[in-house]
């Protein structure tokens, strides 16, 4: 698959919408490279759930935030309540928190290829648990394309 054809996919977005309303998640977003190459800016391009647009001014960088801590590592990151290791200080490295009242989250790398694209976030708000269904979270059958190992 060319990377080109993941930045405008209808059925990444009809997937991601299934895959949050069937786990019982209160939001989704996958974020990816803006444009096919490694070096362009990550933005949450596909978004589930959410209660307002701010996500689209998020620009992330690898290495910094849910998603960018996750493309550098390449491995899941989950936490389970927020409030917990995150002071409200560190809270401003998590924008999509802040901006979607995110009370709990799992941030999952996509891999292609070999090559990571991008992260998939899911999340509850009003401090509910994440799904039971998270530890049998299948990235290949539920989203298509990507795998969550290289």
């Amino acid at each position: 698959m060319r990377p080109e054809s993941l930045l405008n996919n209808q059925s990444l977005q009809n997937n991601l919408d299934r895959l949050r309303i069937d786990g019982g998640y209160d939001f989704g977003g996958i974020a990816m490279y803006e444009r096919s190459l490694r070096s362009s800016p990550i933005k949450w391009k596909y978004v589930s759930g959410n209660t307002n647009e701010r996500y689209k001014l998020i620009i992330l960088r690898k290495g910094r935030g849910l998603a960018g801590t996750v493309m550098k590592t390449g491995k899941r990151m989950v936490i389970a309540d927020v409030d917990t290791p995150l002071t409200q200080a560190e809270k401003i490295a998590f924008p999509i928190i802040l901006n979607e009242s995110l009370t709990a989250v799992v941030a999952v790398p996509l891999w292609l290829e070999h090559q990571m694209y991008g992260v998939l976030l899911l999340g509850q708000r009003n401090h509910h648990p994440l799904p039971q269904s998270l530890e049998q979270l299948d990235i290949q059958s539920q989203i298509g394309f990507f795998t969550e190992t290289n």
